[in-house]
């Protein structure tokens, strides 16, 4: 029985964290997004010719399908490297920054980890890479949405 007892204890445990952690994702993907924002609006500066929403919605759709941050980093520096003219992914830095923003979510995510070590049972130190990775799917959620309704107001306006 107190085993029994144990194991329920350590469910409720994971369901706190996972309850908590859905919360401090939430909090930071909303002061992210403003960032997200205005790196769309500067993507959406990029032709269309040049730079279609298939391009940005190609990374978005990586960062789902992948365990990995780096996959996503590796990917944005190939598309940044072969833009030898500067006209897509090069352009005026946009793609440097948006590799950038990536990387630097890694701070924010080891902050919401620590934040969680006090669930000491249910915590595992694979967390802040998982956190590292949700964080940037909820930014490239935010700038694929803002640039796409971007796109589509300039066409409306032409």
């Amino acid at each position: 029985m107190g085993e029994y007892t144990h194991s329920v204890s350590l469910e409720q445990q994971k369901q706190q964290l996972l309850a908590e952690l859905r919360f401090l994702i939430a909090q930071e993907s909303d002061r992210q997004a403003n960032s997200a924002h205005q790196l769309a609006d500067r993507l959406a500066e990029i032709p269309r010719d040049k730079l279609d929403l298939t391009a940005v919605r190609n990374v978005e759709n990586l960062a789902y399908s992948t365990d990995k941050v780096s996959d996503l980093t590796d990917l944005l520096k190939k598309l940044i490297g072969r833009d030898s003219r500067g006209e897509r992914w090069a352009q005026g830095g946009v793609g440097q920054a948006l590799l950038g923003k990536l990387e630097g979510l890694r701070e924010p995510a080891n902050k919401i980890a620590n934040r969680l070590e006090k669930h000491e049972d249910a915590y595992d130190d694979d967390l802040p890479r998982r956190i590292h990775l949700r964080l940037c799917r909820e930014y490239l959620r935010h700038l694929t949405a803002h640039f796409e309704f971007l796109r589509y107001e300039k066409e409306v306006s032409q």
